[in-house]
């Protein structure tokens, strides 16, 4: 899973209470990594459609469009 833009593998999704909080995460193993330090109970559900933004780029879109 990369980003279509620019192929990094690094995403964030916000919170959809607070838009200044995101949860950054890795897919370079194909699986969902988040972040050590993030606390694991305050994760927003990641899901096909939940909107994420690529860490290096300005690509966001939903979750599925990386799936591919």
């Amino acid at each position: 899973m990369k980003c279509p833009l620019c192929r990094r593998h690094r995403f964030y999704l916000k919170d959809p209470d607070d838009a200044y909080e995101t949860y950054g995460f890795d897919c370079e193993s194909g699986d969902i990594c988040f972040d050590a330090d993030l606390d694991k109970e305050k994760i927003p559900e990641l899901n096909n459609d939940t909107r994420i933004y690529c860490d290096n780029c300005a690509w966001n879109g939903p979750f599925k469009e990386i799936k591919k």
